[in-house]
């Protein structure tokens, strides 16, 4: 006799598209035949699973429609199935699954990153951040060697598509148009003080500047960073940005 272990594997495969012939033994009838149980099962399992793909990538699925969406997501769902019961945690891998997708834009995955960024954003969990009274308390000459790490809210995307501007013209009540050719653009992501996921565009230089701090560099070495793309980067005005986010903390 298999195990509930052996059952439960059996179970969780046939509803995400594998064989019925291990489970169906192990299903009573009870009014309906065990295949046409456990197709009813996997339907609401797809279904589940489709929409909390489609409420965490909603731009991603009106980009595309929600015919071409819903076939994308099957197949992910069947090559990659949740490993977590929180739903709101699947999804991690479906940015790259979409670098393969037939005819999809090529801006696609890179959106999808976006959107996921600003899921996990959402949903980080809490962390206390520097502010500016604690910076202002350090001796100047601490500055140089001081380093940051970005709170768990906070990402620094990088595509050579504008993505940021897709993503806006694709909220209710925008203006849809957008010039895909006026290059790529550097995005950061974090929660603001509400609790909101949030994000806006970053120059080359303030992108290099956080993208160092966030790498784990100092706070002299991400300043160099900046001006090296820049030589009138406003490092002032970076850091407070960034504190006023809030998107970093002290080590």
């Amino acid at each position: 006799m298999p195990s509930l272990r052996d059952i439960q594997r059996d179970f969780s495969r046939a509803l995400l598209g594998g064989d019925d012939a291990a489970i169906v033994s192990a299903v009573l009838p009870d009014r309906l035949a065990p295949a046409r149980r456990i197709q009813i099962y996997r339907n609401h399992t797809r279904i589940t699973l489709r929409e909390a793909l489609a409420a965490t990538f909603p731009v991603v699925e009106r980009l595309v429609g929600a015919g071409y969406f819903a076939t994308a997501a099957r197949h992910f769902i069947e090559a990659l199935p949740p490993r977590s019961p929180v739903l709101a945690e699947y999804g991690a891998e479906f940015a790259g699954f979409l670098e393969t997708a037939p005819n999809a834009p090529t801006y696609l995955a890179d959106v999808a990153r976006l959107e996921w960024a600003l899921n996990q954003a959402y949903h980080a969990p809490d962390a206390a951040p520097l502010s500016a009274a604690a910076l202002a308390a350090m001796a100047p000459e601490a500055y140089g060697t001081l380093r940051l790490a970005p709170l768990p809210s906070t990402a620094v995307l990088t595509s050579s598509h504008p993505i940021l501007s897709i993503w806006k013209a694709n909220q209710a009540g925008a203006d849809p148009a957008v010039d895909l050719g006026q290059g790529g653009q550097h995005v950061l992501v974090w929660r603001d003080t509400d609790g909101d996921a949030v994000c806006r565009a970053l120059a080359d230089a303030e992108a290099a500047f956080d993208g160092a701090l966030i790498a784990g560099r100092t706070l002299g070495e991400a300043a160099e960073a900046g001006l090296a793309l820049d030589p009138g980067f406003d490092l002032p005005a970076a850091l407070a940005a960034l504190l006023a986010a809030p998107a970093m903390k002290q080590l």
